[in-house]
């Protein structure tokens, strides 16, 4: 009985710690539900995750090959970039919890970094009589309020397993990521142009101006804001075979205020649906 408990012990170190030996410093193992959503609901750094199971074929391909793309983001880190934090969930052990729903193995996705703060609930403790204590303390320990992710900021990869589709996968998604919090920053009037990054200054206060100017005049003006629509967009067409630096530099300016007006017909339509509702 003794052998056989060391025999177990043995095993059971090494379920953990052989799986960890197999890769670099790149990729994480998770080992637990808190470290999962501690590491997914961080507002500095990117999450990708890979979902996969010892026995499935198609995730022992992809191994070296996410093993290959967290060095390449580790390495090669520009510094205006927010960096990207590489997990690897082993389904075998966490199925029931962060594998459900999951179509199948291997999965890739790409969690975006957290905008607003965790709300968790406040509980007021004192009021509560013992049995209400009790049953507070139970669903807390299976159902822990801090295990929230918002499915918004997941992207689900769906392409070849290769390090170039899969990067091209992560450019596209940090750099659309990009553009919706510059665009939400200047419509945030609490924000200021010197809070965003050296080379974005002009354009952001470019479109601050425009959004004060003239999008705040067209707010609820439908056909005001499609008249807007058409100008900015017969702009881009007439110029868009001027190479020239100062007309490229205004076509930026002008693609912005497209981009801008653009999110403020989304946010009419979104508020108008909801509305009826």
């Amino acid at each position: 009985m003794k052998l056989y408990g060391f025999l177990f012990s043995v095993w059971s170190a090494c379920v953990v710690i052989l799986p960890t030996l197999a890769y670099g410093e790149a990729v994480t193992m998770v080992k637990s539900i808190e470290q999962y959503f501690d590491m997914c609901n961080r507002n500095d750094s990117y999450t990708m995750i890979k979902y996969y199971t010892s026995w499935c074929q198609h995730c022992k391909t992809l191994a070296p090959v996410y093993e290959e793309l967290g060095e390449l983001y580790t390495k090669e880190v520009n510094k205006d970039d927010i960096p990207i934090n590489f997990l690897e969930v082993n389904c075998e052990f966490f199925g029931p919890t962060l594998c459900t729903d999951l179509p199948g193995f291997p999965i890739i996705e790409l969690v975006k970094p957290r905008t607003k703060p965790l709300v968790l609930p406040e509980l007021d403790w004192s009021s509560m009589k013992f049995h209400e204590r009790l049953w507070q303390k139970i669903k807390t320990r299976f159902h822990n309020p801090k295990y929230q992710l918002d499915s918004s900021r997941i992207v689900r990869f769906e392409g070849s397993r290769n390090t170039n589709s899969l990067s091209s996968f992560i450019n596209t998604v940090r750099s659309k990521d990009a553009e919706e919090r510059f665009i939400e920053h200047i419509f945030d009037d609490s924000k200021k142009c010197s809070e965003e990054l050296l080379s974005q200054q002009p354009l952001c206060k470019a479109g601050k101006d425009y959004y004060s100017v003239t999008l705040s005049k067209l707010y609820d003006d439908i056909n005001g804001l499609e008249k807007e629509r058409r100008k900015l967009e017969a702009l881009i067409k007439q110029n868009a075979d001027d190479l020239s630096e100062e007309v490229k530099g205004k076509l930026e300016i002008i693609r912005l205020q497209l981009k801008l007006l653009l999110h403020m017909e989304e946010q009419l339509e979104y508020t108008s649906s909801h509305d009826e509702l």
